[in-house]
């Protein structure tokens, strides 16, 4: 006799590759590490890690659950570390993109999408190391220019966040679109977090209707997610006492240097496929 709830399917877990379990606990110990830590980028990560086991539906539809999970704890936590407009500056941009993303699932080609992110992070990441490296900005040069970015907030959301729902809808990989925008405003550690974690638990919320209307859920796939899920709030543990040992300055060093690898890793992915 079964000991597995009537509802749990496991046919999916069943015809998936033995290293399932390894790469899908790895890949959701990931996603909860990176949003509760540093505000998700890591987390795209996650898809490539789940195409070695499930083809490109499946994985998708195993994995958000597992980041709507992440994004309630992270929510949760950093409730009161958000920073309001900017949440609906990127919410709405997000939006847009992910109707973009809904209504061309099929025409848009993915590779090519993934390529640009890539290739966007890889950019931002290196000016801002060289800038540090060759053109270090007096203090008053450097609030100016944080300053003007500030105020042209709701600008650049519609370009970054709006490519951030395209991106997030149609591979998961929205998350380094949101922080090339995000790492620009300079925001203290625990406050990116949390505006971070606020937009993306909003626009994973909104991307549900359109996966069912996709037919991307089923029972097997949301049974694989809840054997996933335990992994989840302990990279959250894990990412908010990273969070709490860093200062903003590392916290931001070591943020453009996941942007540079992950940027970096989606055009060796594009290139080679």
């Amino acid at each position: 006799m079964s000991v597995l709830p009537e509802f749990f399917d496991a046919s999916l877990i069943a015809t998936a590759p033995a290293a399932f379990w390894l790469i899908g606990g790895l890949a959701s110990f990931i996603v909860a590490l990176s949003k509760a830590g540093f505000g998700g980028a890591m987390g795209s990560l996650s898809l490539p890690l789940m195409l070695l086991v499930l083809p490109p539906g499946p994985a998708l539809a195993v994995m958000l659950p597992v980041f709507l999970l992440a994004d309630f704890y992270v929510g949760w936590r950093y409730r009161k570390r958000a920073v309001r407009r900017y949440v609906i500056a990127m919410v709405a941009a997000a939006c847009v993109g992910q109707l973009v993303g809904w209504l061309l699932f099929k025409q848009i080609s993915e590779a090519t999408l993934i390529l640009l992110i890539g290739l966007l992070a890889v950019y931002t990441a290196a000016r801002y190391f060289y800038q540090l490296l060759h053109k270090p900005l007096n203090a008053a040069a450097s609030r100016a220019a944080v300053k003007a970015v500030r105020q042209s907030a709701t600008k650049r959301a519609g370009l970054w966040c709006s490519l951030s729902g395209l991106a997030s809808f149609i591979s998961l990989t929205g998350g380094i679109p949101a922080q090339v925008y995000l790492l620009a405003m300079r925001l203290p550690r625990a406050y990116f977090v949390g505006t971070m974690g606020w937009f993306f638990l909003t626009i994973n919320l909104a991307k549900l209707p359109f996966f069912v209307e996709l037919g991307l859920f089923n029972a097997a796939s949301l049974s694989a997610s809840l054997a996933l899920a335990p992994l989840v709030p302990l990279g959250v543990i894990a990412g908010i006492w990273v969070n709490k040992k860093l200062n903003d300055t590392w916290f931001y060093h070591i943020s453009q240097a996941c942007l540079l690898l992950f940027g970096g890793q989606l055009v060796f992915e594009a290139l080679l496929g």
